[in-house]
C-alpha cells in the first residue's frame, strides 16, 4: 500500500468514527426517550433517524467504491494496518478500533432498546388482553341505550 493509499483509508476511517459517534450519540436519547415513553420527540425524531439511516448508507457506498478504486475493497482493515507503510499503521489501527467499539456499542444499544419496547408493547397487550376493550366493545344507539353486549371498559379497567 503507498502513501496515497494509505491517506484515503485514515480519512475514509476519520469519517466513519464521526458519523458512528454522533449516530451512537443519537440513539443513547432515543434509547432514554424510550424508557421515560417520550412519544412526541419519537414521533418527531423520525425524521431524524431516517436521515442517519440514508447517510450511513452513503457513506458505506461512498466507502465500498473508494476502496474498489483503491484496490483494497476486499481487506480487512487488520489486513490494511499491516500493509500500510509504517508511520500510518498506529493511525489506521487506533481507527479501526475505535470503529469497532463504536459499531459494537450501536449493535448492543439497539439490542438493548428493542429488548425495552418489546417489554413496553407486551405489557400494554397484556393490559388491552385483560380489559377485553378490543374483544368486545359496548355499543350504544343515539337514544344512548346499550345494543350490543361487551364488558363496560370502566368497569374492566376498575377489574384491573
Amino acid at each position: 500500500m503507498d502513501i496515497m493509499t494509505a491517506e484515503a483509508v485514515v480519512k475514509c476511517l476519520e469519517i466513519d468514527v464521526d458519523f458512528y459517534r454522533e449516530l451512537t450519540v443519537f440513539l443513547m436519547k432515543k434509547h432514554t426517550k424510550i424508557l421515560q415513553d417520550d412519544i412526541d420527540w419519537l414521533t418527531k425524531s423520525l425524521n431524524d433517524e431516517q436521515a442517519y439511516l440514508m447517510k450511513s448508507r452513503s457513506i458505506e457506498e461512498k466507502r465500498l467504491a473508494l476502496f474498489e478504486g483503491l484496490g483494497i475493497k476486499d481487506k480487512k482493515l487488520s489486513e490494511l494496518a499491516d500493509e500500510a507503510p509504517e508511520s500510518y499503521r498506529p493511525k489506521i489501527r487506533m481507527l479501526a478500533g475505535q470503529l469497532g467499539e463504536i459499531v459494537g456499542n450501536i449493535n448492543e444499544l439497539n439490542a438493548e432498546t428493542t429488548e425495552i419496547v418489546k417489554r413496553k408493547l407486551d405489557n400494554e397487550k397484556e393490559i388491552v388482553d385483560q380489559t377485553g376493550i378490543v374483544n368486545k366493545p359496548e355499543t350504544y344507539n343515539k337514544n344512548a341505550s346499550k345494543v350490543a353486549g361487551g364488558t363496560s371498559a370502566a368497569k374492566a379497567f376498575r377489574n384491573v
